[in-house]
C-alpha cells in the first residue's frame, strides 16, 4: 500500500499534530510506503530554526515531499492548502498513492476526494469551534493570546464555516479519543460508521534511560544524568516541575505561573518552561524557573528524563502525546480533567486530574507529589505500564494500517 499523509506540522515539531505524525514516520511498516507531504518549518514567528529543518534517521520506505515554507504559526496553513491543491493530484499519480492520510488542519481543504479518485481519511486532532469555546471559556484579552490564538479568534467564524463545509463532505475519519467522536457528532454531524477511533500512541524505544533519579533526592549532575542535553539545569538540585508544550493561553499556562509563589512557599521546587513561543510572564524568582524556549523534538525524552513532575493545565485538549511522553518517563503527572485525558489518566491510580482555570488545584497537587515520594513513585510507575500496556506506537500504526484497509474495502 502506498499511502500520501499530508501534514502541516511535521519536523521541526510545532505541537502534537507533529509528534503524532513524526510517531507514525518512525515506525511506518516496511511493506508500505508513507508520503510525508508537509511545509518546510524555517520558523516559529520571530524564532528562527535554521539549525533544525530537517528529520534525520527516517526509514526507507518513508519519504518526505516539501510545499512551500512555514515561517509563522497561522498563516501559512492557507498557502498549504492551495499548494496541496495544485501538487496532490500529480504526486497521487506519480507515486500510484492508494490512501491519502490528512489531518485536522485541513490541508486538504480544497481537494475533491471523489475528483482525485483516492479514498481520504482525516484524523480530527481538535476542531476551530472547540479551540475557540476553550479559549471563550478563558475569558481571553485578546492582547494576551498567541499569534495563532489571536486569528482563531478574529476569523472564527469565517474559519468555522468552512471547517463545517470541509466536515460535510466525502472523507473517513480517525479521532484520537472517544471524548473526540462524541464531539464530532454532535458539533460536526459526521455519521459514526464514518469514523474509527484510535488512541494516539508513542515509540517507547525513544525513552528507555537508566532508571531515574527520584524525589527528594533528585538532581541534575552529570554523575547523575551524564547524557544532559540541558546543561543550564545542570545545577539544579530541586525537584524539577516541565511544562512541555506551545506557550499559549490554551494551554493554561496562566494558571500555571498564578500557582507557583503557592508552591515555592511551601517546598523546594524549580519549574522549566520548554516550547516554541513567548516567555511566560511569573512572579518568582529568576533562581527559580528555567525558560528554554523550543527544544528539538530528539531531545524531548532526555527533558523528560530529568524532570521530577510534569504538568499540563490544559483548558482544551483531544489526547496529548506529550502527556503519553510524561507518563512513559515515569513522571508524576498533573494535567486537567478535560476532553480526551480522562481515558488516558485515572485520577489517583497513574496520575492526578485537576479541575481547568484552578490555580489552588495545580498549588496543592505539585506540593503532594512533592512532599509524598512514595505516592508519586506508584503513580509514575503505573503510568509507564498504562503506556507500555494501551498506547504503544506500534500497535496503533497497526489499527491506523487496518482502517486504511477497511476504507479501501468500502
Amino acid at each position: 500500500m502506498n499511502i500520501l499523509m499530508l501534514a502541516s506540522d511535521f519536523y521541526p515539531v510545532w505541537g502534537g499534530t507533529g509528534a503524532y505524525i513524526n510517531n507514525i514516520a518512525g515506525n511506518f511498516p516496511k511493506e508500505h510506503s508513507l508520503h510525508i507531504v508537509t511545509p518546510k518549518r524555517v520558523s516559529f514567528g520571530k524564532e528562527d530554526l535554521k539549525n533544525n529543518l530537517f528529520r534525520n534517521e527516517l526509514p526507507e520506505n518513508v519519504h518526505i515531499h516539501y510545499l512551500g515554507e512555514a515561517r509563522d504559526t497561522f498563516n501559512y496553513n492557507l498557502s498549504f492548502q492551495l499548494n496541496c491543491r495544485k501538487h496532490v493530484g500529480p504526486l497521487v499519480q506519480e507515486h500510484k498513492i492508494d490512501v491519502i492520510h490528512s489531518q485536522s488542519s485541513l490541508p486538504d481543504l480544497f481537494i475533491s476526494a471523489k475528483k482525485i479518485e483516492v479514498p481520504i481519511i482525516t484524523t480530527i486532532h481538535s476542531t476551530i469551534e472547540g479551540q475557540i469555546n476553550a479559549l471563550k471559556s478563558f475569558g481571553y484579552n485578546l492582547s494576551q493570546l498567541d499569534f495563532s490564538e489571536k486569528m482563531l479568534v478574529i476569523l472564527g467564524f469565517l474559519i468555522k464555516i468552512m471547517e463545517n463545509r470541509y466536515y460535510n463532505s466525502h472523507r473517513h475519519y480517525i479521532t484520537v479519543s472517544n471524548w473526540s467522536k462524541r464531539q464530532v457528532i454532535k458539533e460536526k454531524g459526521i455519521e459514526a460508521n464514518r469514523i474509527k477511533v484510535i488512541h494516539n500512541g508513542i515509540d517507547t524505544s525513544r525513552f528507555e534511560f537508566p532508571e531515574k533519579s527520584r524525589l527528594p533526592e533528585s538532581t541534575l549532575s552529570e554523575s547523575t544524568f551524564p547524557e544532559s542535553k540541558f546543561p543550564e539545569l545542570n545545577d539544579v538540585d530541586s525537584p524539577i516541575i516541565l511544562f512541555l508544550s506551545r506557550m499559549i493561553q490554551s494551554k493554561g499556562i496562566n494558571y500555571l505561573a498564578e500557582s507557583m509563589p503557592e508552591i515555592l512557599s511551601k517546598c523546594d521546587a524549580h519549574f522549566v518552561f520548554a516550547g516554541p513561543g513567548p516567555e511566560p510572564v511569573v512572579k518568582v524568582a529568576p533562581e527559580n524557573y528555567t525558560f528554554l524556549g523550543y527544544v528539538p523534538y530528539e531531545n524531548t525524552p532526555a527533558l523528560h528524563h530529568i524532570s521530577d513532575i510534569f504538568i499540563l493545565p490544559s483548558l482544551y485538549e483531544n489526547f496529548p502525546i506529550n502527556l503519553l511522553e510524561a507518563m512513559i518517563s515515569e513522571s508524576g503527572v498533573i494535567s486537567t480533567d478535560v476532553g480526551g485525558i480522562p481515558e488516558m489518566i485515572t485520577n489517583g491510580e497513574n496520575g492526578i486530574l485537576i479541575p481547568f482555570k484552578d490555580s489552588t488545584s495545580i498549588a496543592d497537587s505539585v506540593i503532594k507529589l512533592i512532599e509524598n515520594n512514595e505516592l508519586k513513585k506508584e503513580l509514575a510507575k503505573n503510568a509507564k505500564e498504562t503506556v507500555e500496556k494501551e498506547f504503544n506506537m506500534k500497535s496503533k500504526i497497526k489499527d491506523t494500517v487496518s482502517y486504511y484497509e477497511e476504507v479501501l474495502k468500502k
